[in-house]
C-alpha cells in the first residue's frame, strides 16, 4: 500500500525505532529496572509496541538497493530502454541525486516502479512491458549509485516492495526474545 504523506512513515520509522531499541537495549544492558522505563512518557511496552505496529504498518523490507538487487547486465540493457523511450523528453541526470533521494529514499523500490508503469514514457504511459520497466529501474539504480549484484531485478511488485531504496546496506535482522 503506497504512502500518501508528504514524510514516509517508514523513514521516520528507520530512523526513530533504532533509537528507541538501543535505549531499551542499553537499559536492560545496564540494569536499569523496568519501572524506570515506565517513568517514560508512555512506557517500554508502549514504545515497543508503537514500534512493531508502525514497522508492520510500513513496508516489510527484507533489502535495500544497497545490496546488490539487480545485474549489470539489467542496467545496461535499461540504458537502452531509456534511450529509446524517456531521452526525447528528460535526461538521465534528472532522475539523480538530491532530487532524487529528497522523494525515493526509504520508501520501498514498488512505489518507484508504479510511478514508471503509471507515468512513463510521458508521451504514452503505461505502454513498456514490465521487463522493460524493470531494466529502466536497474538503470536509475545505477545512476545513482546503487551496485549491481549477480541477482536479477524483478518486474513484480510485490517482489519490490520488500526492497527499501536507500543508500545503506540493510542491516540483517537479528531480533530475538534476548532477556
Amino acid at each position: 500500500m503506497p504512502n500518501s504523506a508528504p514524510f514516509p512513515v517508514s523513514a521516520a520509522v528507520r530512523f526513530v525505532a533504532p533509537i528507541a531499541l538501543v535505549a531499551i537495549a542499553y537499559a536492560e544492558l545496564v540494569g536499569v529496572p523496568t519501572g524506570a522505563l515506565s517513568a517514560l512518557p508512555r512506557g517500554r511496552a508502549a514504545v515497543q509496541g508503537t514500534l512493531r505496529t508502525a514497522t508492520a504498518a510500513t513496508v516489510d523490507t527484507i533489502r535495500t538497493t544497497m545490496d546488490g538487487v539487480y545485474t549489470a547486465s539489467q542496467a545496461t540493457k535499461g540504458a537502452d530502454v531509456f534511450a529509446a523511450y524517456c531521452r526525447s523528453c528528460h535526461t538521465p541526470t534528472v532522475h539523480t541525486g538530491a532530487p532524487f533521494r529528497a522523494k525515493w529514499f526509504g520508501r520501498p523500490l514498488d512505489e518507484l516502479f508504479g510511478y514508471l508503469r503509471r507515468e512513463m514514457p510521458k508521451n504514452e504511459p503505461g505502454s513498456m512491458s514490465d521487463d522493460e520497466y524493470a531494466l529502466a529501474l536497474a538503470y536509475l539504480l545505477r545512476m545513482n549509485g546503487m551496485p549491481a549484484g549477480a541477482e536479477s531485478l524483478a518486474a513484480d511488485s510485490a517482489a519490490l516492495h520488500r526492497i527499501r531504496l536507500d543508500s545503506v546496506r540493510a542491516v540483517p535482522s537479528t531480533q530475538s526474545n534476548r532477556r
